[in-house]
C-alpha cells in the first residue's frame, strides 16, 4: 500500500493502528530507523483514503532501494507465512515465532525458516560483444542474460558454468562475482557474475531459449527494466566499452 499523495517523499505512511488490529495476519519483519515494520494481508478494496495497491514489480524504479528492500521482505515473509501454516512433519498447525523468523509447530515444535532459492545470472563478453538470450516468456523484442537456479549440492560457480553450457552451449573463463539482488517472486536471491567467452558455438536449449546471439556494444537490443541486476550488469558492460566502434 502506498500513500504517495499524502507522503510524496516517504511513499509509505503509518497505517492506522486500529486497522492493523483488525487484520488477522500481522507479521513483524524488523525495524527501519528504529521504527518497527509489519506486513499484513488485506482484501483489495478494504482500505480507505488515498492508499493504493501496487504490485511489487510496479515499485521498481518508483521507491528508493531501502524502501524497496522493506517491501521485498514483506512480500516474501507474507508468502512464507501463507504457505507454512501446517507442519511438514506431523501436519499440526503452526505459529509465527518473530524472534526466530520462523514457523513452529504447535504439536511437535518443529521450526521451519523462510526458504531462499539462489539463482545465478551471468554476463558473457567477448571483447566488445555481449552474449544475450531471449526466453520464450520474454515480452516482444526483449533479450536478457543467461540465468538459472542453483541446484542441490552445487557451488554457485558450478551452477553458472552449467547454466551457460545448458542454455547457450559455450564455455567461459574468468568468472567473477558482480553483485546480488533479492528477487522475491516468490523467494529468489539473484547472484550476478561476469565472465569472458572461452570457446564453443552457440547452441540453444530450445525448451528454454528462443534465440541467442552476440551483440556489439553499440547494437544492444531492447533491455530489461532499470532496477534489475540484469540491467546493472549490462549497463556496466556498456560503460566499460563506451566509444568502441
Amino acid at each position: 500500500l502506498i500513500d504517495a499523495e499524502s507522503h510524496p517523499d516517504n511513499y509509505f505512511s503509518y497505517y492506522p493502528e486500529g486497522k492493523i488490529i483488525d487484520s488477522t495476519e500481522v507479521i513483524y519483519i524488523g525495524t527501519l530507523d528504529d521504527v518497527p515494520c509489519y506486513c499484513f494481508e488485506l482484501e483489495e478494496g478494504s482500505v480507505e483514503g488515498d492508499m493504493q495497491y501496487f504490485g511489487l514489480h510496479d515499485l521498481y524504479g518508483v521507491i528508493d532501494e531501502e524502501m524497496l528492500g522493506i517491501a521485498s521482505r514483506a512480500v516474501q515473509m507474507a508468502d512464507f507465512y501463507r504457505t507454512h501454516r501446517y507442519c511438514g512433519l506431523c501436519g499440526g498447525t503452526t505459529r509465527y515465532i518473530p524472534e526466530e523468523t520462523g514457523m513452529q509447530c504447535n504439536i511437535c515444535e518443529h521450526i521451519v525458516y523462510p526458504r531462499i532459492s539462489p539463482a545465478v545470472i551471468i554476463l558473457i563478453e567477448r571483447e566488445d560483444h555481449l552474449l544475450m538470450a531471449r526466453s520464450k516468456h520474454f515480452p516482444d523484442g526483449i533479450y536478457g542474460l543467461v540465468a538459472g537456479f542453483v541446484e542441490a549440492g552445487e557451488t554457485i560457480e558450478h551452477a553458472a558454468q552449467r547454466e551457460i553450457k545448458e542454455e547457450v552451449g559455450v564455455f567461459v573463463k574468468d568468472l567473477n562475482y558482480f553483485a546480488s539482488q533479492p528477487w522475491p517472486f516468490p523467494s529468489s536471491l539473484m547472484l550476478g557474475f561476469t565472465a569472458n567467452f572461452a570457446e564453443g558455438d552457440i547452441e540453444i536449449d530450445v525448451n528454454e531459449i528462443e534465440d541467442a546471439a552476440w551483440f556489439h556494444v553499440n547494437d544492444i537490443p531492447k533491455l530489461p527494466g532499470k532496477k534489475s541486476i540484469s540491467r546493472a550488469l549490462i549497463d556496466h558492460f556498456i560503460d566499460k566499452h563506451a566509444g568502441h566502434e
